[in-house]
């Protein structure tokens, strides 16, 4: 089974150390047709899509909640435009997070896919901190399944995999990349205590504070093992 890079850039902030020059010449290296980027913001849309072009396959991530909009009921989902049309309604989706909290965007837009990411879904949620997080998903909308050597990676994958056997949704395989090589974790790392910085808190790389990052495999060369 084929397993798709998800990239992540330093306009997500906090979350990734790559640029789009660097996921450009890694796109090149590894001869990708199709370059997958989720990002929490459209701020880097406009320069992926100029150096990338045709090949960009850009996502959006965002937060979906209950039909009673509580916060306990937070989860991601993560939207792919398609064409024109998907990204003007992109923009729509991430401009809409601003005024409201966001339940149902697949009965109101044509031209975006939607998929569910593995970490910070609604099954993680559930699974991980006792959400009660309720989604009712169309049967066409994936699910991504992930392996990056964290404890809770199998039982997430599990309760993915018996939902959507139970609901009759497909799954895609994927790897999270927010640096290049396994001994960039520690620039990575570094670089989100500086970003997390807030008062009273002191960490260090002994003891950097990152729940669920305890892991080098968030990166290129591990994809490229696994793939």
């Amino acid at each position: 089974m084929c397993m798709i890079p998800l990239f992540k850039t330093h306009s997500s902030i906090g979350k990734s150390i790559l640029r789009i020059d660097d996921i450009l010449r890694i796109s090149e290296n590894e001869k990708l047709e199709q370059v997958f980027i989720v990002e929490d913001s459209m701020t880097c849309f406009p320069e992926a899509f100029r150096k990338l072009g045709s090949k960009l396959r850009f996502g959006l991530r965002f937060s979906i909640y209950n039909n009673d909009h509580s916060e306990e009921s937070e989860s991601k989902m993560i939207a792919f435009a398609n064409g024109d049309a998907g990204a003007k309604e992109m923009y729509s989706l991430f401009t809409q997070q601003f005024d409201s909290k966001i339940t149902r965007p697949w009965d109101s837009t044509k031209e975006l896919k939607y998929v569910v990411p593995f970490y910070d879904s609604f099954i993680h949620k559930n699974l991980t901190s006792f959400s009660n997080c309720i989604v009712d998903l169309p049967s066409d909308i994936h699910f991504l399944l992930e392996d990056n050597n964290l404890p809770f990676d199998s039982l997430i994958k599990d309760k993915i995999l018996s939902y959507c056997q139970n609901n009759k949704n497909d799954t895609i395989t994927a790897k999270s990349i927010y640096y290049e090589n396994k001994e960039d974790v520690e620039a990575f790392q570094t670089y989100k205590m500086i970003c997390n910085r807030r008062p009273g808190r002191s960490f260090d790389l002994s003891n950097p504070g990152l729940d669920h990052f305890g892991s080098n495999r968030f990166c290129v060369e591990a994809w490229k093992e696994d793939k």
